[in-house]
């Protein structure tokens, strides 16, 4: 315990400088990853980039951000300028909530590799518990809707099940997009989510449900008995959760008719069981940080008197003694005045 309150002392003193860190530290590998599956700067110019946009992020979130995006913006610029433009619209037009909000913007757009390592999962879950119903459903939909953009730029199937462990590899998108127009390139992006109505129905659905989630944790986590129970209540509505999203999924393949593949199978016990405890971890280890340690209760050691060494007790002198005779005749003086 002696080790663990300066510890958490440290860390609560601390603590918007931790989390500038850990959101400096996942925008800069956002921006490698992109620099890796589209290669346009050279390898050393790549890496100072990275490096200058996690330090600087760390030191002012806003200049970090603006970087990370003029620096992003070459890449998709070279697939295509139509890309770019709207990538930079966004990015400017959105940029108060973006930035207020970096950590959760970072998780919706790290699905793709998230949901390759079993964890994406998280993402809905995290965002009712920690950005509210809104905010929840915000990130698990374009969560899910941007998983399954990515799935079809790496010509594979945008079946959220059957995409579970599996990570996407863009071949050439530079050669796709070369010499596609404004609406070529939309249709490139969305034309194979919907090549007929039972096609779009299903993928309208996954992102919806997946909305959903992200929407019915963030309004159970804010109820009061929840509130007040946490995080043990947490940990039953990340299970719960998790567990609605596996039946959801589940239900819609089946009813559309979309197999599921037996890998797929075996892959959502992983997601559900990795993404339930890097959960429960991530919102015991932020209820710990945010909240002070009791403090230790010092019990004083009882007094022992030592009976044999105490000092003998002082004799009292005794009290003189008043004659019989004096007090009569103090009465008898009484009566005559």
């Amino acid at each position: 315990m002696k080790t663990i309150y300066p510890f958490h002392s440290f860390l609560r003193r601390n603590l918007g400088m931790v989390e500038q860190i850990i959101t400096a530290a996942g925008l800069a590998v956002l921006l490698y990853g992109l620099m890796w599956f589209i290669p346009s700067y050279p390898p050393d110019w790549g890496i100072v980039i990275v490096v200058a946009v996690f330090l600087i992020s760390i030191g002012s979130p806003v200049a970090g951000y603006f970087l990370a995006v003029l620096a992003a913006a070459y890449p998709l610029y070279l697939v295509s300028i139509y890309l770019a433009v709207v990538f930079l619209a966004i990015a400017v037009i959105g940029q108060h909530a973006f930035i207020q909000n970096l950590g959760g913007v970072l998780m919706t757009l790290a699905a793709p590799l998230l949901n390759a390592v079993y964890l994406a999962w998280t993402i809905p879950v995290l965002g009712g518990l920690w950005w509210g119903p809104a905010g929840g459903a915000l990130m698990g939909g374009l969560a899910a809707l941007w998983m399954e953009v990515v799935a079809s730029l790496a010509y594979l199937v945008p079946d959220l099940l059957n995409l579970i462990g599996v990570l996407p590899i863009l071949t050439n998108p530079i050669a796709k997009f070369t010499s596609a127009n404004s609406l070529e390139t939309f249709q490139i992006l969305f034309l194979p989510l919907s090549p007929d109505s039972s096609t779009l129905l299903f993928h309208t659905l996954q992102v919806a449900l997946w909305a959903f989630v992200g929407w019915m944790v963030g309004m159970f986590n804010e109820k009061d008995f929840v509130q007040l129970s946490r995080p043990k209540s947490s940990v039953f509505l990340i299970g719960g959760g998790m567990l609605v999203l596996t039946a959801l999924q589940v239900g819609l393949n089946l009813w559309l008719g979309f197999p599921i593949a037996k890998e797929a199978q075996t892959a959502m016990g992983f997601a559900f069981f990795f993404s339930f405890i890097a959960s429960v971890l991530l919102e015991v280890g932020q209820h710990f940080i945010e909240h002070p340690l009791p403090a230790p209760v010092q019990q004083s050691a009882p007094i022992q008197l030592d009976v044999d060494n105490a000092p003998a007790a002082m004799p009292v002198p005794p009290l003189p003694d008043t004659p019989v005779d004096d007090k009569s005749d103090d009465l008898i003086m009484l009566e005559l005045d």
